[in-house]
């Protein structure tokens, strides 16, 4: 590669298709809000106008010889970087390897200059900006300060000048987070960022999401936070949480450092080379910043957060699914004004909050103890009924890794209240604890490694998170809080209904909108606890609902928890032992049989759904009803088997052609629901293409169901997953998902963890023939062709003139 590519002509005539799917992919709503506010911020320079995938007409017409000067000139041996981690052990051999391959290398063409990237805007005032987009699923609005920068050299100097700014950003995303909670919030979400782009300028900048009726409330409350912080500046209670979690990461980046991944490394090591920083190991970042976070004042946060909003002009941006009538720039521009008119006060210091999760009562009695000696593996059940399963393991330094399955989860979703699971999963968490706050939670947390998110999952409600040796117990006592006095807060059901509404406006103008609702509740053959129902059924869940469904599971349910991780057995038990082994007592896990029960639909359909978009974007999800996973031989085969379609669809589909960017198959077989399962063939397309590409992918798996499936097939598809599978061996989340989280409710994951390399191994090209045979002849199939339509579409995305203010 490095020496020149030939680049022959038909070969860069079968990428054209290709790269036009790939920039067909990316079309997005958000995509073109982001190329209209490039353009309106940076639109007298250069970079508006060379993003990267490149404009159609070059991409269909450009001659062979355009790409291979283009090559020539850019892709030089002064350019190239060789980066090298794993494990050898002589670097100064690796090193000749790498001067023998590569120093013979020769510029192809003459250097060229480097290309001027223009001049920025500057102005005084604010310079509005207006773009509306129907099917955007959200209004969106910018307040940024754009100035030049040019690169400064990567010292230690640079490194402490930053530290301020750092911790300034992040104490005034934490007042943005807390407003977004508070009752008539005017915005659903925002946050600050100040970054250096591209050597050439500095962006600062509060973005905020909100509802389009919010929009002059929502950019009116962005404008005074910002104008607050740039005022008073930060307590020193806040400058001190936000020390606590620097350090923390420098503290945990240490720990880890010794079991970094290579890929992991070798990309942050060119990451450095592109930005032109130095690269630093974690021990040099502690000995660096940990002294300076100790002695860095608010006043200096103060004026490193003045200092990037320092240009004498702002840019104000109002985007998304608003109309504003009229001179819509007039119109920002007026509201801005009136925002500055209004005085901002000093923030009022928050409260202290204490953790006072500490006492479950008496620590749980152990009943029952038993290591697994080949997978060094120690079950645990405690008197209560709690079940533990323990791995220690070396993999992650530093880290230690927990799931908790408590209850029955989704199969159990009470008839008539459709949709309650999604309105759980998306309120447990916000809604925090009875004694505290999501907000208490981060300040009580703050320094400390605890980490629990909460998910409804198929025949669990599931726990899961991440912490440290240090705070393992505190991490335990959070598990053993939620479970017991969980919040249920009402900004949380508000937060979700906000967040839902953008999630089914995204859904009008998607392709996702009917994969995720009616496509996938018409392959489950209806059942209502498959796919999102429609907006107005879940908009009527409520949390009362929520806490009769969830808290008695989470009192009484059956409970099985993991740890994995670089942990001390019996440190890990006694924590345990404090927290769930504590709680009351655990009813046996419960018959779900006759809720275990779905079906893909007998008769094969063939279905087309049509969004509201102007965006020339499709999709075809082709369907092959097959079975569960349930014996877990067949699940895997079934799996094999849709890799290999998989690689014959990019074959057959891309590469011949030139269809789609990135076409897939996969198996989806249930270990939940008896004989439940499918391959199902994604492939996003362009519409006028959507039959053609539809017949291709038939008649391809058709091909595997008669002809079968070669000898080469099946070893291109099992060679990388045997590669993936030795790898998730020194993986935490595999032991963690695939065996300890349920080994002593379905012992069977054990030997499944034992025989899965050997099985796979074993299976043949006869086995794979005879389910593609049983599998995936035509007469199987089943089509939802998902398009944009006319009636309806959305109007053309609205660009308004700038306006300024002197």
């Amino acid at each position: 590669y490095a020496g020149g590519l030939l680049l022959l002509g038909d070969m860069v005539d079968k990428e054209r298709g290709i790269i036009l799917s790939e920039k067909r992919s990316r079309d997005t709503v958000s995509y073109r809000t982001f190329e209209a506010e490039f353009n309106e911020t940076l639109g007298d320079t250069l970079l508006p106008k060379r993003m990267p995938i490149g404009q159609p007409d070059i991409i269909s017409a450009a001659k062979r010889d355009q790409f291979v000067d283009f090559w020539n000139k850019w892709y030089r041996p002064e350019k190239l970087a060789v980066i090298i981690v794993g494990d050898f052990q002589d670097a100064g051999a690796v090193e000749e390897m790498v001067k023998t391959a590569y120093s013979g290398l020769k510029p192809r063409a003459a250097a060229p200059g480097e290309p001027s990237l223009g001049k920025l805007p500057r102005f005084k005032g604010v310079r509005t900006f207006y773009h509306a987009d129907a099917e955007s699923p959200a209004t969106q609005i910018e307040i940024t300060s754009i100035t030049p920068y040019t690169h400064e050299p990567d010292t230690t100097a640079r490194e402490l000048k930053l530290l301020p700014r750092s911790l300034a950003v992040a104490m005034l995303n934490r007042r943005l987070a807390i407003l977004a909670k508070k009752d008539n919030a005017p915005f659903v979400s925002a946050s600050a960022e100040v970054g250096e782009e591209f050597n050439f300028y500095r962006d600062s900048s509060i973005e905020i999401t909100c509802k389009p009726e919010q929009w002059q409330a929502a950019l009116a409350s962005g404008e005074q936070e910002l104008r607050r912080a740039l005022k008073y500046g930060f307590s020193a209670g806040e400058l001190q949480d936000a020390v606590a979690n620097d350090s923390r990461e420098l503290r945990k980046a240490v720990k880890s450092e010794s079991t970094r991944s290579s890929e992991a490394l070798a990309g942050e090591i060119a990451s450095t080379l592109v930005e032109r920083t130095v690269f630093t190991s974690p021990d040099e970042d502690l000995a660096l910043l940990k002294p300076a976070l100790r002695t860095i004042t608010p006043k200096q946060c103060l004026a490193a957060l003045q200092a990037a909003f320092s240009a004498d002009g702002r840019f104000v941006m109002v985007a998304g699914n608003l109309q504003i009538p009229g001179d819509a720039n007039a119109a920002i521009a007026a509201a801005y004004k009136k925002s500055q008119a209004v005085a901002v006060a000093a923030p009022v210091p928050e409260k202290p909050a204490v953790w006072v999760y500490t006492n479950f009562g008496a620590p749980g009695k152990i009943v029952s103890r038993k290591h697994i000696d080949d997978l060094d593996i120690d079950e645990i059940t405690f008197a209560n009924g709690v079940r533990l399963n323990i791995k220690k393991t070396d993999f992650e330094a530093g880290t230690i890794s927990l799931t908790a399955r408590v209850g029955s989860g989704i199969v159990t979703e009470p008839a008539g209240k459709r949709g309650l699971s999604a309105l759980a999963g998306s309120t447990f968490d916000l809604g925090g604890l009875g004694k505290l706050s999501v907000d208490d939670l981060q300040r009580v947390f703050a320094g400390n490694d605890v980490d629990l998110g909460f998910a409804p999952s198929p025949d669990a409600f599931t726990f899961s998170g991440e912490t440290t040796p240090a705070d393992l117990l505190l991490e335990m006592q959070f598990l053993a809080a939620k479970i017991t006095d969980p919040g249920y807060r009402p900004e949380s059901l508000r937060l979700a209904q906000q967040g839902f509404d953008e999630t089914y406006n995204s859904f009008a103008h998607t392709v996702s909108g009917p994969r995720q609702t009616d496509v996938a509740n018409l392959i489950a053959g209806g059942d209502p606890r498959f796919g999102f129902p429609p907006r107005d059924l879940l908009m009527q869940r409520n949390l009362d609902e929520v806490k009769d469904w969830v808290s008695p599971q989470l009192a009484h349910g059956a409970m099985e928890v993991s740890i994995i991780g670089d942990l001390d057995v019996d440190k890990t038990i006694d924590a345990a032992a404090k927290t769930i082994g504590a709680l009351p007592a655990r009813s046996p896990r419960e018959d779900l049989t006759p809720l275990e029960k779905v079906a893909f639909p007998a008769a094969a359909f063939e279905k087309q759904f049509t969004i509201d978009s102007q965006i020339p974007k499709g999709h075809l999800s082709i369907f092959w009803p097959t079975n569960d996973s349930l014996d877990i031989h067949r699940g895997r085969r079934l799996s094999l088997l849709a890799a290999i379609l998989s690689d014959r669809l990019r074959i057959q589909v891309r590469e011949k052609i030139g269809g789609t960017y990135s076409p897939g198959a996969y198996s989806n077989a249930s270990n939940t629901f008896a004989g439940y399962g499918y391959i199902e063939a994604s492939i996003d397309v362009n519409p006028t293409m959507a039959a053609k590409i539809a017949d291709v992918a038939v008649a391809t798996a058709d091909d595997l169901a008669t002809q079968g499936i070669t000898d080469d097939e099946l070893e291109r598809a099992r060679k990388p997953l045997l590669t993936m599978l030795n790898e998730t061996l020194r993986r935490n989340d595999y032991w963690l998902g695939s065996v300890l989280a349920r080994a002593q409710e379905k012992p069977e994951m054990l030997d499944w963890a034992r025989d899965r390399i050997a099985d796979y191994n074993s299976i043949t090209t006869a086995e794979l023939s005879a389910l593609a045979k049983q599998y995936l002849g035509k007469e199987h199939v089943s089509l939802a062709t998902i398009q944009p339509g006319d009636a309806g579409a959305a109007k053309p995305a609205q660009s308004g003139a700038p306006a300024a203010e002197k």
